[in-house]
């Protein structure tokens, strides 16, 4: 495939790429060329899963640091547990970086799919900012798997799959106190505290040789 092919296809899946080379007020240098970005788009390794979220929140993972990048209306309404609120068009604020780049905590961004995450990651990852996620599906995908998980059809269920089952019961069961499926609405997250982040340490260039 041509490079150029390969830059379109980038920009046909995160409809924001344009904006990011657009955008001359941000504070920060682009450090990541298009190329590069492109080929990051196409790496599945930026995604967790609902799965693995839930297991680090009900372990109380201390390495978690979830971020919910929708509008403060939104997350005033439902949110996951723990998780804080960096709008996306906030995301670039000075305030913010001690957040976003850093090497402490997993960081996990959210929103109600995957599209405007996947466009937050790809901003953050043009400036340099390495080790965000993005929680594959966001909290659609949390509503289907976490709180209203559907066990699979008897001639479908393998042993996995009903180990991901009886996973996802178990966590329907903590995140909203449901018994039976359907006859509780989600709990409401607790706000959560700003976690203290220590900055990564950044290599001195330079010097005398």
């Amino acid at each position: 495939m041509k490079k150029l092919d390969k830059i379109i296809i980038g920009i046909l899946l995160l409809g924001g790429f344009v904006s990011i080379f657009l955008n001359d007020m941000l504070p920060y240098p682009h450090i990541k060329g298009p190329e590069e970005l492109v080929y990051a788009v196409n790496q599945e390794g930026r995604y967790i899963s609902t799965d693995e979220v839930a297991k680090m929140i009900m372990e109380k993972d201390p390495s978690l640091l979830l971020i919910d990048i929708r509008s403060p209306q939104e997350y005033e309404k439902f949110t996951l547990e723990g998780a804080m609120n960096i709008p996306a068009d906030s995301l670039m604020n000075p305030a913010n970086r001690d957040y976003l780049d850093q090497d402490v905590y997993t960081t996990v961004l959210f929103s109600n799919g995957s599209s405007a995450a996947d466009e937050a990651w790809l901003m953050l990852k043009s400036y340099g900012y390495e080790g965000n996620k993005v929680m594959k599906g966001g909290l659609n995908e949390w509503y289907r798997t976490i709180l209203k998980p559907i066990k699979p059809a008897d001639e479908e269920l393998t042993a996995e799959l009903e180990k991901q089952y009886l996973f996802r019961k178990g966590a329907q069961i903590y995140f909203t106190g449901a018994q039976i499926i359907g006859n509780s609405a989600p709990k409401k997250a607790s706000k959560p505290s700003k976690p203290i982040v220590k900055r990564k340490k950044k290599e001195v260039s330079g010097g005398c040789g």
